[in-house]
C-alpha cells in the first residue's frame, strides 16, 4: 500500500465526492474506497494497487458517508491535465483494517 502524498478532494454541487490523485502506472479495474468514517479512507485502484487517502478533511467526510459512488481524477506529474477519470464504489465499513491504529 502506498500513500497518496498530493491528493485533493472536492465536492460537486450535488454533494459527489471528487478525489484528485497522481496518475496511478496500473490500470484502475472494479475500483472500491473503503472508508470507515474516519479520518483515512483505502483506494483499491485495482486488486495490486492501494492506496492510502490520510487525513481527509472534515468537510468532506459527511459526503463520503454519505456516497454510495465517488469520482477520481489522475492528473500527470505537471498537475495540469487529467490522464484518467473513473467512477469507484464507496463500500462502508465499521472498520478498516489497513487504517486501523491511524489518528
Amino acid at each position: 500500500m502506498k500513500h497518496a502524498k498530493n491528493y485533493e478532494v472536492v465536492t460537486t454541487k450535488e454533494g459527489v465526492p471528487v478525489f484528485v490523485i497522481d496518475n496511478g502506472r496500473s490500470k484502475p479495474e472494479n475500483s472500491v474506497l473503503l472508508y470507515d468514517g474516519g479520518r483515512h479512507a483505502t483506494l483499491f485502484r485495482n486488486d495490486h494497487d492501494v492506496l492510502l487517502l490520510d487525513y481527509l478533511p472534515d468537510e468532506v467526510r459527511e459526503y463520503i458517508s454519505k456516497s454510495t459512488w465517488a469520482v477520481v481524477l489522475e492528473k500527470n506529474k505537471a498537475g495540469d491535465a487529467i490522464l484518467k477519470d473513473y467512477k469507484v464504489m464507496i463500500k462502508r465499513v465499521k472498520k478498516n483494517p489497513l487504517t486501523d491504529g491511524l489518528k
